[in-house]
């Protein structure tokens, strides 16, 4: 037998040094046996760099026998398919025998560190008794084209164990590559295995693996089909390799596992702490459940313990084992001397990075040469001096197509000014959520600065936090340990204790049809009605749990609690008409992709009050409050259920009239008793009256602004002086009012001036004969939506 081997790299002469089997077509080699071949295939692993074998080609023939050209392309294939093909012939027929599956438990830190689950994790022994795990058994499979049979192998084997080993309250976390959960029959193959097991659905976690680029929208159809049949998802090693926030977003997952590469000595480290809190904020605002992996150091238990993290695994816990056990290392005592402290802010000048740069005249083998040096680094920065023209990508450089560097170079993405301060930057990323590998910064000449990472930026948004570090970066309520701790306390020491929990319906549906923007405002709304209706009562905590879910301590019996909570569902209801379309109002309910109906505005409260049992502590009051939440939940619209035998249910009223609009419009109407000019000090006075009102601007009628804006003074430096000859007339507000000669109050939306979420009300200023003399324009934001519509007048 002859062996040929070939490398079909055109530039591989200028890139190597002088690469044994480089660019030789007829280099070739005898052997007789099957053992001779194996032979020269290991010397050749040993000889020669992974580089050069990973582009070489290989092709067997019978010694001095022709071959039709068709079957000789059909025959050739990679050197590294050819080698395991001989090597581990094993891997090409069942893989069943050879796969054992491991289990590592997943903690609750909620439960003092009891087993909430179990990953299913694979390890691979091959004949000759080598065990291989999970990356390095995908690895060989990977080699031999068997990643997807070895997948099966393993789902297989993991839910065997599970309906075995594994309680009916534990849920199995079964890793699935992105590939497989896309391939006709996979989902039918799972239930089938469920049904002859007779495991729950509800106790299987399907993990997306990583494995390469996988289109998130396409990912999340399949995704949305799985859930339909009533398994959970979970995206595993969040903030690594490709899963990224696109995929967060498209994917509704119900678990998020952050990589261990994050969570290692974040506290120590400022980029890692500023990711990992982006992606705790906006797991919480999309009602994710996050599990820190990779714990080994008692500092990084009790770091995520302080970010408020519920659920982690790693080695401090247990390893991998064959057999599922309960037996887990106990959490760590909590003292001083491994106390973390969460950052409360930075600035974008810590961030940029020089990153990876060339010159536009530098050729396509100095672009190779210099990616070969910086292994880990994917993208260059293309300059003509100091000037940056675009980037270089590392596939494109070693693409075989290319002649020249400007032929595989991409345009710019964004680039900004490296004092832009860190706010701007992070409103920018957040209303354009593209999917950009990197930011350019460029200094005030337009030369190059260095890169940011713009999910370093939008932790800037979403995970800014107050100097305790416990205040919820979007309702500023109070969150994390300092919430727990007076939960905790508040039952420990007060018999009388009552808990409310508030929760908006069908949120998730919510932000899949308006979106991210639409979906904070609504959490905004909520905390504010809800702020406005206690912050100045006596006796009672209100806090943000994360996402949609609200907490009130009360240390005492409140008589006239339920008609407290009535009157925030019927402020809610009324307010929240601003964060829906017209359409979806007017049939009372709006429709998401998935083709279900969901209803407006309404909200489910839990009152426990120890009517059935004392309260020991947070958790076993949760778990009470997800009973009633759960009767809650069965009922179409607003309703409270309070712990009794039986739970009581109440409804809110039908009609419900808030005057807010009545009130803000009366208060803009006053205003046309004062004189208005020039000055932009002129209404400072009313500014004092109406403080709700943060900026206001007159209109002539064909729609040009008349005067410069009239700000607040506690909006000075947020909104922009001037205004007057700016023509306005294409906006809803101008448009509306000067149609219908009516007052205008828009939806609500996020201003890019304050980034806060507001509306805007307009008021038209008609003469004696009815005609349209100017019109009034005032921005009000949510917090003053909820004091107008409050009782206090």
């Amino acid at each position: 037998m002859e062996l040929f081997l070939h490398i079909f790299d055109a530039n591989s002469h200028a890139n190597m040094e002088s690469p044994r089997f480089s660019g030789l077509n007829q280099t070739s080699l005898r052997y007789q046996t099957e053992a001779e071949l194996l032979q020269i295939l290991d010397q050749m692993i040993a000889e020669e760099s992974a580089h050069t074998l990973k582009d070489t080609w290989v092709l067997v023939s019978e010694d001095q026998q022709p071959m039709n050209p068709l079957a000789a392309l059909q025959a050739t294939m990679p050197f590294n398919t050819f080698y395991a093909r001989h090597k581990y012939p094993w891997l090409l027929s069942e893989l069943e025998p050879h796969v054992q599956m491991h289990y590592q438990p997943i903690v609750d830190f909620g439960q003092g560190g009891k087993v909430f689950g179990f990953e299913a994790l694979c390890r691979l022994k091959t004949p000759e008794g080598k065990w291989l795990n999970g990356m390095e058994a995908f690895a060989l499979a990977a080699e031999v084209k068997r990643t997807h049979e070895l997948d099966l192998a393993c789902q297989h084997l993991a839910l065997i164990g599970k309906s075995q080993s594994i309680s009916a309250d534990k849920p199995i976390f079964i890793n699935v590559l992105p590939q497989t959960i896309m391939s006709p029959g996979w989902l039918d193959f799972i239930l089938k295995i469920l049904l002859q097991h007779n495991i729950d659905k509800r106790d299987v976690v399907i993990e997306i693996v990583e494995s390469e680029k996988t289109n998130p929208e396409v990912l999340a159809r399949y995704c949305d089909e799985i859930r339909m049949h009533g398994l959970r998802i979970a995206l595993d090693d969040m903030g690594s390799g490709f899963n990224g926030l696109r995929i967060l977003a498209e994917v509704r997952a119900d678990f998020i596992k952050i990589d261990r590469a994050i969570v290692h000595e974040a506290q120590g480290s400022r980029v890692r702490t500023v990711l990992l809190e982006a992606i705790i904020s906006m797991a919480q605002r999309l009602g994710c459940t996050i599990i820190a992996e990779g714990l080994e150091r008692v500092e990084d238990i009790t770091y995520c313990q302080d970010l408020g993290l519920h659920y982690a695994q790693g080695h401090y816990f247990a390893h991998p084992q064959s057999s599922p056990s309960d037996q887990v290392t106990a959490l760590p005592a909590r003292d001083e001397s491994h106390r973390s402290h969460v950052p409360d802010d930075f600035h974008i000048g810590e961030f940029i990075s020089h990153g990876l740069t060339i010159d536009v005249s530098s050729s396509i083998a100095e672009a190779r040469s210099l990616f070969n040096t910086h292994i880990d680094v994917a993208i260059a920065v293309v300059l003509d001096g100091k000037t940056p023209l675009g980037v270089l990508r590392r596939g494109k450089a070693f693409s075989k197509k290319v002649t020249g560097l400007g032929a595989c170079c991409d345009p710019l993405p964004k680039v900004i000014n490296h004092l832009m301060p860190s706010s701007v930057l992070a409103r920018l990323f957040y209303l354009d959520r593209a999917n950009t590998d990197i930011w350019i910064t460029v200094n005030e000449e337009g030369a190059y600065v260095g890169i940011l990472q713009p999910m370093e930026i939008m932790a800037q948004l979403i995970s800014r936090k107050a100097s305790t570090g416990n205040l919820h970066p979007l309702s500023h309520l109070t969150t994390g340990p300092t919430l727990r701790q007076t939960l905790d306390n508040s039952l420990r020491n007060n018999p009388n204790t009552q808990l409310v929990y508030i929760d908006l319906d069908h949120f998730k549906a919510y932000n899949d049809r308006y979106g991210f923007i639409r979906g904070d405002a609504m959490i905004r709304l909520l905390s504010e009605i809800i702020r406005q209706e206690f912050q100045d009562k006596t006796g009672v905590m209100v806090g943000h749990i994360g996402g949609d879910d609200f907490v009130l301590i009360y240390d005492h019996n409140a008589p006239t609690l339920t008609d407290i909570l009535l009157h925030i569902i019927s402020q809610f209801q009324a307010l929240a008409v601003h964060l829906y379309d017209a359409t979806d109002l007017e049939r009372g309910f709006f429709t998401t992709e998935d083709g279900k109906d969901h209803p407006v505005a309404s909200v489910s409260i839990a009152v426990v009050n120890g009517k059935q049992g004392l309260l020991e502590n947070s958790v076993m009051a949760a778990e009470r409050a997800a009973v009633l939440k759960k009767i809650g939940k069965a009922n179409i619209g607003s309703i409270v259920v309070v712990e009794d035998t039986p739970p009581q249910t109440i409804l809110p009223k039908k009609e419900f009239y808030s005057d807010w609009q009545h009130r803000a419009l009366s208060a803009l109407q006053s205003l046309l008793k004062i004189q208005r000019s020039t000055g932009s000090h002129d209404l400072d006075s009313c500014f004092a009256e109406f403080p709700y009102f943060e900026v206001i601007f007159e209109l002539e009628p064909n729609g040009v602004q008349r005067y410069a804006n009239w700000i607040n003074p506690n909006m000075y430096g947020k909104i922009k002086a001037g205004g007057a000859g700016i023509d306005r007339s294409q906006q809803a507000y101008y448009q509306r009012v000067a149609e219908s000669h009516a007052p205008y109050i828009s939806t609500i939306y996020l201003s890019t001036a304050t980034e806060d979420f507001c509306l805007t009300v307009s008021l038209p200023i008609l003469n004696e004969q009815g005609a349209l003399e100017s019109i009034l324009v005032a921005d009000i934001n949510i917090a003053a939506m909820a004091v107008l519509s409050s009782a206090r007048k």
